[in-house]
């Protein structure tokens, strides 16, 4: 859609520009981007375990814990539901590293505000609140709505522990609404252009992501959701600043995931890790010691493998769909081609009409806009969608199909083996029965069964 456009989603265009200057294959930026951002946030997170304090075999079940545990979705799966962990990386510190950038930055960032505004034992003071501070405002740009449940978790940490000591920390709390106040500015910033622009609005409206059922989500927790409950026992016991932050963090977070917003299910943004952390606990303190000594070795390690059975299935289910072949995976060759071309040869800001799969690889690799590409990011997804659709299977007549085509500012029209599949042509473009009378002449690009018509200006 034409619009004056918003300063949204800065990191990612800052790796696409990064691509760009180095001269290296955007796939292998954005790679080596989720490593690093992986990486980190396995350093951030053993930090984090060591700063709660703890024996120290403790802390090192507690890393593995969080960075190798999911829930049941290997059996839920097979069994014909997707489950939260399987489909939901955000709140998984495994799947968020395996599939994401931005998810295993967040999650470390939102540590780092925890270890400088929170840390057991000690005050935060001003140069706390300023790396506090600057970790939220690379947070609000990372993920904008991950400076939520970090500080209504600190908010939630400040009552619990008001409630334990029957005061307030009053330098904590001063140091964290500073730092809270730096962190909204992005976020407030990108609220305000968001609803001051009606297409950035219209986008904004149908990004919903409702939170699953409780019981969806203990399901996707599994054994780490079971063993978090004689962990949240030994919390309470305790009711250490570290055992606290991680209740307060389950509290803020379910709470969020089911208050009336839009994005609830984006709050559960690093769930796992106090739910991780606490189940740790509850092993370690309150399971552990119930075992026979010679069986606490073995029982541990089946403890261990059975929360990762999901990650391994995980894995087993790209690989499998990429051995078979999965079209979401790969290009044609004649797709890569019309694709190169079209990316040298076309305005960036020209539309191409194709079918809604091909939808999600112009803008990618090609760079131009399309009529229907993503169910959330394509504004009116589910009207354009089903214009894309009804195009291809020759369901418009031909006064229909021209107004779409001027409606939506149509330059080019790609037509390769998805286009055709939808219009049940077979594999050939000669003799198709699409109704292409609106195109000039010859195609202008032609390699590998794909074909791209350019239009005359509408």
């Amino acid at each position: 859609e034409p619009q004056q456009g918003a300063c949204l989603f800065l990191l990612h265009i800052a790796l696409g520009h990064l691509a760009r200057w180095t001269q290296l294959p955007l796939i292998g930026v954005y790679h080596a981007a989720r490593v690093l951002a992986g990486l980190f946030l396995v350093l951030v997170a053993y930090r984090f375990i060591a700063a709660l304090g703890g024996e120290r075999e403790q802390r090192r079940l507690a890393s593995l814990l969080l960075g190798v545990s999911s829930g049941l979705g290997w059996l839920a799966g097979p069994a014909g539901y997707l489950s939260s962990d399987l489909w939901v990386p955000e709140a998984f510190v495994f799947y968020s590293i395996l599939d994401t950038f931005h998810f295993p930055l967040a999650i470390a960032l939102m540590l780092v505000v925890f270890m400088a505004l929170a840390r057991p034992g000690r005050e935060p003071g001003w140069r706390e609140a300023l790396v506090a501070a600057m970790a939220s405002v690379v947070l609000g740009v990372v993920q904008p709505f991950g400076v939520i449940p970090v500080y209504a978790t600190l908010a939630v940490w400040t009552a619990l522990r008001w409630l334990r000591n029957r005061r307030l920390a009053w330098r904590t709390v001063g140091w964290t609404a500073v730092a809270g106040l730096v962190a909204i500015a992005y976020p407030l910033y990108g609220v305000l252009a968001i609803q001051s622009d009606p297409v950035l609005a219209g986008w904004s409206a149908q990004n919903q992501t409702p939170s699953p059922p409780v019981w969806d989500w203990l399901l996707s927790f599994g054994l780490v959701a079971a063993l978090a409950v004689p962990g949240v026992i030994a919390t309470v016991r305790r009711r250490t600043d570290g055992s606290l932050l991680l209740m307060a963090w389950v509290i803020a977070a379910g709470a969020g995931m089911y208050a009336p917003l839009a994005l609830q299910r984006r709050l559960a943004l690093g769930l796992q890790v106090p739910l991780a952390l606490l189940a740790a606990t509850g092993w370690w303190q309150v399971i552990r010691p119930r075992l026979r000594a010679r069986l606490r070795g073995p029982a541990t390690a089946a403890m261990l493998g059975l929360s990762t059975l999901t990650n391994l299935f995980l894995i087993a289910m790209f690989v499998l769909a990429a051995v078979r072949g999965e079209p979401r995976f790969y290009l044609s060759n004649g797709e890569w081609q019309a694709l190169k071309w079209l990316r040298d040869a076309a305005d960036h800001d020209q539309v191409v009409l194709c079918a809604s799969q091909t939808g999600m690889f112009v803008p990618a690799w090609a760079g131009q806009r399309v009529v229907y590409g993503h169910p959330f990011e394509t504004v009116d997804a589910e009207r354009r969608e089903a214009q894309v659709q009804a195009y291809w299977a020759g369901e418009m007549g031909p006064e229909e199909r021209e107004a779409f085509l001027r409606e939506n500012r149509v330059r080019y029209v790609l037509v390769g083996p998805r286009e055709l599949e939808i219009a049940d042509c077979g594999s050939q473009i000669a003799g198709c029965s699409l109704q292409l009378a609106e195109m000039v002449g010859e195609p202008v690009f032609e390699a590998g069964g794909v074909r791209v018509y350019q239009l005359n200006e509408q």
